[in-house]
């Protein structure tokens, strides 16, 4: 005969569920080369997660994972890698991993967004005189026109030369005036005649 008491206690433990969640996001920053958002690319990444030991304690392993980088994507983007976050808890499913994107420092190029920017150095006749010049981008040297009668710092705007987003972005080439030292007599002359053919103050305007 079974009381009323384990009667009840019997039919609970066979209505109950196991529980389960899914895990946790993930989140991770990853630098790629600015040459990655142009053509596209793939990266090998080492992360660190949490498992669960033996012992049911969390432990810290390593894994190697191959990441695609998709052209155009801009520092700050994210890469969602499905099912890639923490395991869930039971019959729940893994978490999802996220991956911010950031780029390695480069010697020639800065960005803003879809922006690219580039210091040109131009020698004094050049930026004067105008000239055609060989400008290096992300995706290869092309040919520049330097107008005539620039000024330093004057930025020429390179449409859709940017980030090739899926509306692309420009690229600017800001103007750098770099003057030649003068280390020999026929150097010194040539600045000499240079200043003596112009009626040239470049502090009129403080009075100087």
């Amino acid at each position: 005969m079974f009381g009323r008491g384990g009667f009840r206690q019997a039919y609970g433990q066979g209505q109950r569920r196991s529980y389960s969640a899914q895990g946790e996001n993930t989140y991770a920053r990853i630098t790629v080369d600015l040459e990655d958002s142009y053509r596209g690319g793939t990266r090998q990444v080492t992360l660190k997660h949490s498992v669960l030991g033996a012992d049911g304690r969390p432990q810290l392993r390593e894994r190697t994972l191959n990441i695609k980088i998709p052209k155009g994507i801009t520092e700050g983007q994210q890469i969602r890698l499905a099912g890639q976050g923490e395991p869930g808890i039971g019959e729940g499913k893994p978490g999802d991993l996220y991956l911010e994107i950031a780029f390695n420092s480069h010697p020639l190029f800065h960005t803003e967004g879809k922006t690219v920017y580039l210091d040109l150095p131009l020698a004094p006749w050049e930026i004067t005189l105008g000239a055609k010049v060989q400008v290096p981008t992300p995706d290869g040297p092309i040919k520049v026109t330097i107008p005539a009668n620039s000024t330093n710092g004057k930025k020429l705007r390179l449409k859709g030369r940017g980030i090739p987003a899926k509306q692309p972005g420009d690229m600017y080439i800001v103007m750098q005036t770099v003057t030649p030292p003068a280390t020999t007599d026929n150097e010194r002359e040539a600045y000499r005649q240079f200043g003596d053919a112009f009626n040239f103050n470049p502090r009129q305007s403080m009075g100087g």
